[in-house]
């Protein structure tokens, strides 16, 4: 049985506007976490048609395939449940030999490779906004006590994902949560200006600008399966993205949201310690 986690839930109430753009047409209901990673903080009237379908689109490739695995084994939901993948295709590596083979989730061995940024954002780490260059690392996490069992019950020893994953598709991802968090709880009124509106809609050079890697060596007390909240950073404001928390409780993201107004506060339970 897979264990079960608290959801962060909460429901916003509507910004005047598409919480990303201007537009006042054609505004539907924003999960802030995607609703198939289990995110239940809605941000009520709040994307409007356009900027719908760019995260959607993002955000249906990276639960679809690269967290496929990690969501049919904790029974996350899906809108299209009867498109959920009946197996997943694996890299199996012996002693031997290497070959591919599409794996049911009963004989999943539960190897998941969390793709993480190596470094901060390049606002934070003073890297100019150009800045070409970025690195990831994976994080090796297993779902399951016997994954050695299972692993040679198919005649292998380790196994990887069979699945290509740009970076872009990730820091998009991240970049919509932290802004969308950022304005339903604070508003718009709350910053001079936002930083990452143009990573919502479409693939942009300087996204390793705004949004990285953020270690956590103790890990984090959170009891439920994902964690959000503010740093602040002189007058600007991040957001910490941490997705997964008990299965990749050392590793997050960081995504520069924007800077503040001088007077603006930020609640004391949303802040990171």
């Amino acid at each position: 049985m897979a264990p079960k986690y608290l959801p962060l839930a909460k429901v916003y109430e509507p910004p005047e506007h598409c919480a990303y753009c201007s537009s006042t047409e054609g505004l539907t209901n924003e999960h802030i976490i995607a609703y198939g990673l289990g995110g239940e903080l809605i941000f009520r009237n709040s994307s409007c048609k356009t900027c719908n379908k760019a995260t959607t689109k993002v955000e249906d490739f990276v639960l679809r395939r690269y967290l496929g695995p990690l969501r049919s084994y904790l029974a996350l939901p899906s809108r299209k449940p009867n498109q959920r993948p009946d197996g997943y295709k694996l890299k199996l590596i012996s002693r031997a030999r290497q070959w591919t083979q599409k794996v049911s989730i009963a004989k999943h061995p539960g190897n998941v490779r969390f793709v993480v940024f190596a470094e901060l954002p390049g606002r934070i780490a003073g890297r100019p906004l150009d800045h070409p260059t970025w690195s990831v690392r994976l994080v090796e996490a297993s779902l399951f006590p016997d994954s050695a069992r299972r692993l040679a019950a198919l005649g292998a020893h380790a196994a990887e994902d069979v699945v290509t994953l740009k970076a872009t598709d990730i820091s998009r991802m991240i970049a919509k949560i932290g802004h969308s968090f950022a304005i339903a709880e604070l508003g718009h009124v709350a910053f001079e200006e936002t930083f990452v509106n143009h990573l919502v809609k479409t693939e942009a050079p300087d996204w390793n600008h705004w949004v990285g890697g953020y270690p956590r060596p103790n890990g984090s007390s959170a009891k439920t399966l994902h964690e959000l909240k503010f740093l602040r950073r002189g007058n600007e404001l991040s957001v910490i993205v941490h997705l997964f928390v008990p299965y990749c409780p050392n590793d997050a993201y960081e995504v520069v949201v924007g800077r503040l107004r001088p007077d603006q506060k930020i609640p004391p339970d949303l802040l990171l310690e």
